[in-house]
């Protein structure tokens, strides 16, 4: 009898199923894909603004690299007495009510403000990118810099006043620990980069020969009279009386007359001081008589300036000697030359970098930044 041999039973086949119902899968399966790219979309958008645990928001990247409205608000904080200067300068718009957000020739001062503060933290963060490149730092978000600075707190908490390695404040603010460390890790970049430059002789004797005059050149000593006509309170004159009398002064030096000479029909209400500037002197004279010294400076012996108005009165200046300043010679301040050199050529690396960096303006982050 012969053995017998079981088989398995078949498996049965699938059944096929009907076309809709395989369509209808389909759809299901691409809309389901194309929800979760979705939600990953808005899930990375919410890192990119910083809407995870840090609570920081991204206003604007360089380079790919987040500045958060808090890097902004620095570099506004910053940038502010520039603008109202440029606006004062420009427009004599002063700094009142209405003011930012007023127009002047086309130009709204807080819209200029947050450009340039813009342009401050593309320009930092850039070179925080190099330095990173550079193995100088290994972390450049401002995330960082907040535990970097509440450690830094901490530390100087828990520290007696006498405790040698604690200098400087009990407690940093945001805004002073932002800029010690990044002028630390600048001045590291710098360092690291000039190092590696190299200068010639013949660059830097060619440096020297171009810019001798204008760089490597003392002051010319100057002899000079300042003839002063007074006005206001304790004064003989009104300022337009001091404005005439000055003008009759500079038509008398004109006729050859001196200067005590052509003061002498005003005696009492007119007085001649004798001023001479060095090396050495002329820092503290452009502080107290900025004006006087630089009419003097572009006038020959001999001559003399129109009269302008400086310190409560009408002056006057007459040039009466020059001399040649000294020029210092090439082996003094080759040194000098190479380190100007290499700041010339940093400075060209952060352009160059800063050029290149995308920058990408999250306007519902940059636009909600005021002055608040």
């Amino acid at each position: 009898m012969r053995n017998a041999v079981l088989k398995s039973p078949a498996r049965p086949l699938p059944a096929r199923l009907p076309a809709f119902l395989h369509k209808r899968l389909r759809v299901i399966v691409l809309t389901a894909v194309a929800l979760l790219l979705a939600v990953i979309a808005v899930v990375a958008l919410l890192v990119q603004r910083g809407g995870g645990d840090s609570g920081l928001r991204v206003a604007a990247t360089a380079g790919g690299e987040p500045i958060v409205k808090e890097e902004l608000r620095q570099a506004i904080a910053a940038q502010k007495a520039k603008t109202a200067a440029y606006f004062k300068a420009a427009y004599d718009a002063d700094d009142e009510p209405g003011f930012w957000t007023n127009t002047y020739g086309g130009e709204v001062p807080l819209t200029k403000l947050k450009q340039d503060a813009l342009a401050q933290a593309v320009q930092l963060k850039v070179q925080q990118a190099m330095a990173k490149r550079e193995g100088l730092t290994d972390d450049i978000s401002y995330a960082s810099f907040l535990k970097q600075l509440k450690a830094e707190n901490k530390r100087r908490a828990h520290a007696g006043s006498d405790d040698p390695g604690v200098y400087g404040p009990e407690q940093y603010t945001a805004t002073a620990y932002y800029s010690l460390l990044n002028s630390n890790l600048i001045g590291a970049l710098k360092g690291r980069l000039e190092a590696s430059m190299t200068w010639s002789d013949d660059q830097l004797r060619a440096f020297y020969n171009a810019h001798a005059d204008e760089q490597f050149t003392e002051r010319a000593a100057i002899q000079a009279e300042a003839i002063s006509v007074p006005f206001g309170d304790g004064a003989a004159f009104t300022a337009d009386e001091a404005e005439s009398a000055a003008a009759s002064i500079a038509a008398k030096l004109d006729q050859g007359l001196s200067a005590e000479e052509a003061a002498a029909a005003f005696q009492g209400k007119a007085a001649v001081t004798a001023i001479n500037l060095d090396a050495d002197t002329a820092r503290e004279a452009s502080l107290e008589t900025p004006k006087l010294v630089s009419a003097v400076q572009q006038l020959q012996a001999g001559d003399h300036s129109a009269a302008f108005r400086e310190n409560g009165a009408f002056v006057v200046a007459v040039v009466t000697a020059r001399g040649a300043g000294k020029t210092h010679p090439f082996e003094e301040v080759k040194e000098a030359i190479a380190a100007q050199l290499a700041d010339e050529a940093y400075d060209a690396l952060v352009a160059k970098a800063v050029k290149s960096a995308a920058v990408v303006i999250d306007h519902e982050v940059y636009d909600a930044i005021g002055l608040d």
